[in-house]
């Protein structure tokens, strides 16, 4: 009878630890299909910048300004600037390009002097024939700047209490350019070109005889760089 009561206690002691070690297999064990966990700091769905890196290869850049409007100054005379702008050259990359001005005008100065009764007219239309360094930091944001060759006819009239003097002068002239533009457009994705309407600030000397002529011009127009 002991003996019986010992085997029973020994099967029952037995079936308790084989269905202790289950339970604590079943515990330990991962989901087969339980998803690995995100990698701490990298957000689901964060968007990716593909062109951040990406190579831009060389391409034509052309635009126009439909207007250049300012002012213009040569000696003691001064008035109002108008004309247009046509642009064309190869932007290198993002950053860098090389492009031309072609920029015909008119231009009309005069002053005059109460104290001594002197009035004085002036008069100058040509074309300015800049090539440009280009650098744009930003997609908006261009700086250029570069030397001029101006092809430049004028003349002008004097008269005063001592009578009065004609000149005027037709040449090329040198000169030298500097300008600030916002381009407010886009760019493509793909192929990094920008496009947009463009406002910029020009400035312009043309050493011409005498006194050297000094242009300050704003500008409106349309480009593609």
């Amino acid at each position: 009878m002991r003996q019986s009561f010992r085997i029973s206690a020994a099967v029952l002691t037995l079936a308790s630890v084989v269905c202790f070690a289950n339970v604590a297999s079943a515990q330990d064990a991962a989901p087969a299909g339980a998803p690995a966990a995100a990698a701490p700091g990298a957000p689901a769905g964060a968007p990716v910048d593909k062109d951040k890196d990406k190579p831009e290869e060389g391409r034509l850049r052309i635009g126009f300004n439909f207007l250049n409007a300012g002012v213009g100054s040569a000696g003691d005379l001064s008035g109002p600037f108008i004309g247009a702008t046509f642009k064309i050259g190869w932007q290198l990359d993002r950053l860098m390009g090389i492009y031309g001005n072609i920029s015909p005008f008119v231009w009309i100065g005069s002053s005059s002097a109460a104290s001594t009764a002197n009035v004085s007219i002036g008069a100058i239309t040509g074309t300015q024939l800049t090539p440009l360094f280009s650098l744009t930091p930003v997609d908006i944001f261009e700086v250029a700047a570069g030397p001029s060759l101006d092809y430049l006819s004028g003349g002008g009239v004097s008269s005063g209490v001592g009578g009065s003097t004609v000149g005027g002068f037709s040449s090329i002239y040198f000169g030298l350019h500097g300008k600030v533009a916002l381009h407010l457009g886009g760019r493509n994705e793909e192929t990094g070109r920008r496009r947009g309407f463009t406002i910029e600030g020009n400035v312009h000397p043309s050493f011409t005889p005498g006194d050297a002529a000094l242009f300050m011009t704003g500008g409106l127009g349309y480009d593609w760089l």
